[in-house]
This record gives structure tokens, sequence and C-alpha cells, in this order.
């Protein structure tokens, strides 16, 4: 009976004990097993495990020492008064002396004292550990929180520039739409300059044609107008014979008239010389003759000339008409010099539209060139900020390398406790008075 209430007695005192350090135990398993099926991370397992193994061991800590402090009080008579101290002493002793039940469960009672005493002292070096980590736990969080709040802000920077040049590539896709309609319409004043040009090339090819036959017409109103050069020189020249004979008829007539006086005079005298009247009828008739041949003569040069005179009205015809070709030609020309110049205005109002949508060119690239220049200055700011990211996210890494590093000496005073509490369930077994 004694035995049985030994046993029921220490296994009430160890119960609480033993549940908590389960429940230690299926906690790890449990966040072991959550942590392999990545349901959570290594930085919340160990966390969760920490947390709640500081709070058990804080409990089991307390609950023992309580334990352990009644069984002093009992077995090694410890109080605060010296006198009851002692009389609680000497009846322990004498307890222990006795060869009964109780004796051997006081007994029993001294040595599980000593052995929960090693128990109490290794739970309470591993309490210590766990509060080392746990103060490592706590520096590497802030650690953390520092590396976290750089890299957060470095995320913030790389978002504002990402916004910014997000903005700027919509204005400058904007810039390089508006560079794509003026290009369209320069497009369009070049295609207008080609026509213009394939129309000045019609224009120059009729015109050079138009000057090579006005070049013919002048060669052949040179050719006629040398032609009546040269029947105007023989004109000339029958006017100078004309003036030759009618000087001789002008001679002859002069001649006439003094032999006429000379008849005259000698008919005066014929009654007396009528010789004189024969030679003078000889000269007259002689001068008549000379009179006669001057006057064929005469119509001859006017027959040429009047021959010559139609031959220069032909001429004059065949000049009329090419100057009136010519004229005509003159005319096309005009009108071909005309749509040269409205051609040449189209086209200069096609190269000012140009100039202008040129400008309008390099305003955009300028401002293409400004926006490009700034989404440089933000790809560095930006490749400054994912390389201090870098840098944090190596130091997190290391961050992590140091909590499993912990982890590891978590589990390692996790399993001296195991061993512990395993070693308190053999000295449980062995309670029991045999």
């Amino acid at each position: 009976m004694e035995q049985d209430n030994s046993k029921v007695a220490w296994g009430k005192a160890l119960k609480p004990i033993f549940a908590l350090l389960l429940v230690i135990v299926l906690w790890q398993v449990l966040v072991l097993e959550m942590l392999k099926n990545g349901i959570i991370s290594t930085l919340i397992a160990v966390v969760l495990v920490s947390a709640v193994s500081v709070v058990i061991f804080g409990i089991v800590f307390w609950v023992v020492k309580s334990l352990l402090n009644q069984f002093l009080t009992i077995a090694q008579g410890k109080t605060e008064d010296e006198q009851e101290q002692t009389k609680i002493g000497e009846k322990a002793k004498k307890l222990m002396e006795r060869e009964d039940d109780i004796g051997l469960m006081m007994r029993s009672v001294h040595d599980s004292i000593s052995s929960f005493a090693t128990v109490i002292s290794g739970i309470k070096t591993a309490t210590e550990e766990l509060k080392s980590v746990s103060d490592d736990f706590n520096n590497i969080f802030h650690d953390m929180e520092d590396s976290l709040k750089i890299t957060q802000d470095s995320t913030h920077t790389i978002a504002d520039n990402t916004v910014t040049q997000a903005a700027q590539t919509a204005d400058m896709k904007e810039k390089i739409d508006a560079i794509g309609d003026l290009i369209a319409m320069i497009s369009e004043n070049v295609d207008a300059l080609n026509a213009s040009a394939d129309k000045m090339q019609e224009c120059n090819e009729s015109a050079e044609n138009i000057m090579g036959e006005l070049i013919d017409i002048s060669k052949k109103n040179g050719e006629a107008i040398e032609n009546v050069r040269g029947q105007s020189k023989l004109t000339n020249d029958s006017a100078q014979q004309i003036q030759t004979v009618t000087d001789i008829i002008a001679d002859i007539s002069n001649q006439t008239n003094l032999l006429a006086l000379n008849a005259s005079i000698e008919a005066a005298r014929a009654g007396e010389h009528g010789r004189g009247f024969a030679v003078v009828a000889e000269q007259i008739r002689t001068l008549a003759d000379q009179s006669r041949e001057s006057t064929e003569r005469i119509n001859q040069l006017v027959a040429d000339l009047m021959d010559k005179a139609n031959v220069s009205v032909e001429i004059t015809e065949k000049v009329s008409e090419a100057v009136s070709l010519q004229n005509e030609k003159i005319d096309q020309t005009k009108e071909i010099f005309t749509i040269l110049n409205g051609e040449i205005g189209q086209v200069g109002s096609a190269i000012e539209g140009i100039s202008s949508e040129v400008e309008e060119l390099k305003n955009h690239s300028d401002n293409i060139e400004t926006e490009t220049v700034s989404l440089k200055e933000f790809a560095a700011q930006n490749a400054e900020s994912a390389q201090i990211t870098i840098e944090h996210m190596n130091e997190l890494d290391s961050t992590v390398s140091k909590c499993n590093a912990a982890t590891e000496r978590v589990v390692g005073v996790s399993d001296k406790l195991i061993g512990y509490v395993h070693e308190t369930e053999d000295r449980k077994k062995i309670l029991p008075i045999k």
C-alpha cells in the first residue's frame, strides 16, 4: 500500500513536467513538418519554436524549482529558522534511518533530490543557453529589420523610378508617334516633290525641245535674213546700175538739148549752110539710138528688179511664217514656264512644310534626348538601389545562416532537455520501493 501511495505521489508531482516537455516535443515535430511541407518559412519556424520553448522551459523551470524547494525543505530541513531547520533535519535523518517503507522512501527521495538537482542544473544551463539564443535571435531580428527597412526603401526608390520611367516612356511613345506622323507628312511632301520634279522634268524636256525648235527656226530666220540681205544688196546694185543708166540718159538729154539748140541755130542758117543740118541730124540719130539702147537696158534692169523683188517677197513670207511659228513656240514656252512657276511654288511650300516638320522633329529629338538622359539617371539609381538590395539580401542570407545555426543550437538544447526528461522518467520508474 505504501509503495502504491509513493508511486501515485511521484506520478502526480512529475506529471505536469512530463506534459509540458511532451508539448515541446510535439510542437517541434509539428513546426518541422510545416517547414518541411513549405507551409511556413525557416524564420517563422525558428521564431515559433524559440518562443514556445522559452515559455514552456520557463514554466518547467519554475515548477521544478518549486518541487525542489519542497523536497529540500522536507529532506534537508531547509527553513529560515535555524532551530526549526535543525529539528526538521533531525527528523528527516531519523526517517531515513528507519528500515521500513518510510525510511526507504525518504532515502529514495534524498537520492531523487540529488538526481533532480542535476537535472535542474542541466535545465537551468539549457535555459540560459536558450536565453542566449533568444538574445541572438533578437539581435538577428533587429539586423533583419534594419536590412528589410533599407531594402524596402531601395524597393520604394526603384518603384518610384519605375513609375517615373513608365510616365516618361509613355511621353516618349507619344513623341515617337508624333515623329511617325511627321515622317508620314514628310513622306507625302516628298511624294509631292517627286511629282513636281517629274512635271518639272517633263516641262524641262518640252522646253528643251521647243528651244531646239526655236534654235532651228532662228537658224532658218538667219538664213532668210541673209538671203534678204543678199537680195537687198543685189537690189542696191541694180539701183546703182539704174542710177548709172539714168545718168547716161541725163547726159543724152543734155546732149540732145544741145543738139536741138545747135539744130535751131543751124536751122537759122539753113539757107546758107545745109550741110550742118545733116551733121546735126546724124548726131541726133546716134543719140536716139543710144537712148533706145539705154531704155532697153533700163527695162531689163527693171525686170531684174521685179524678179528680185518677188524673191524678196517670198523670203519675207517665209520669215513671217518662221516668226509666227517662233511666236507660237514662245507662247508654249511661256505656258511651260508658267507651269514651272506653279510647280516651283508648290515645291517651295513643300520645302517650307518639310522645314517646319524637321524643326518639330528636332524639338522632339531634343526632348527624347533629355528624357533619355533622365532614364539613364533613373537606371543608374535603380542599379545602385538594386546593388544595395543585393548587398542586404546577402546580409539576409548571412542572417538566415545565423538563424539556421541558432536553430541547430535550439535543437541541441532540445535534445539535451529530452535527455533530461528521459532521465527523469527513468528516475520515476525506480522510485517505487521494491
